[in-house]
Parts: structure tokens; sequence; C-alpha cells
């Protein structure tokens, strides 16, 4: 898999005094498709012992990952409308114990970019509160959604 791309429906309440979208809110649309990604199906892996149809989330059972870092460059306003917003995530980066998240969002087809970000997520074990290392499998799942996709200043 590479990067996937997710309609997001803009609220009315999304709105400032301004008319646009408020930067508060351009997390939200990047959570929402954070959630999407970790939750897409991942092609199957006998190598890594990855079933067809598994998730990064289903993987990971009670294991929590958690926020440790976020990023946002706002590149245009982004006015309320009715059609929705897209927002194009992957994976950008894996390390030992922790993985990056990107996202873009912009139109459909690319043509606007309103914003760019980027999360750094760490695995988190739920009865000791303490970060632990990405197994191997959590490792080659991350890779399945890895995209090389370029920065906006490098298209």
């Amino acid at each position: 898999m590479t990067s996937i791309t997710i309609p997001i429906q803009m609220r009315f309440s999304d709105m400032d005094a301004y008319g646009h979208i408020n930067n508060v809110i351009m997390v939200r649309f990047f959570e929402d498709a954070r959630v999407r990604l970790t939750s897409s199906p991942i092609k199957a892996d006998a190598d890594h012992g990855i079933p067809e149809d598994t998730t990064f989330r289903e993987s990971i059972g009670d294991i929590r990952t958690v926020v440790v870092h976020q990023n946002i460059d706002y590149k245009e306003q982004l006015f309320y409308r009715h059609e929705p917003v897209y927002v194009r995530t992957w994976i950008s980066k894996v390390g030992g114990s922790s993985f990056t998240i990107s996202y873009r969002l912009q139109e459909e087809d690319g043509s606007s970019v309103y914003a760019e970000g980027e999360s750094v997520m760490v695995l988190m074990d739920p009865e000791t509160g303490k970060s632990q290392k990405l197994s191997e499998d959590h490792k080659a799942l991350l890779d399945a959604l890895a995209d090389e996709v370029k920065e906006l200043d490098e298209r």
C-alpha cells in the first residue's frame, strides 16, 4: 500500500469568524486520517506473518499508540464549504520505537494544498505507561503503509 486519501466533511462549527476553517481544526482532520490509515487493510505478507486484510491497529492489540510530537504547516486558507476536502496520509518514517505519519490536506486531485503535517507516534505499554520498541512484524506492517510522497515544495 502507499498513501491513502480520505474525504473529510467540514462542519459549520469548524469555521472561524473570518469564514475559513480554524487552524486547530486541521489537527482533528489529521487525527481522522491517522485513525483511518492505521485501520486500513494491508496485503498479506507471509514472511512477516501478516494475514490478508489485517490492519496495524489489529496487530498491536492492547498496546496503545500515542502522539509524542505534531507539526503543521499552513499553505493556503481553506474556506468553509459543503463539499469535502481530502487528507492524503502515509507512513513517512519508521524508527526503532517510533514512526511518523505524514499528512497533506488538499483537493482530491492535489490541485490545491491547504496544510501539511506530521505526527510522531510511539507504542506504549498500557500497564507500565512506558514506550516500547517496534517489533519486526510491526515495522513490516508500517512499511506496508509507507510512501515516498514528495513534499509540496519539492513538487
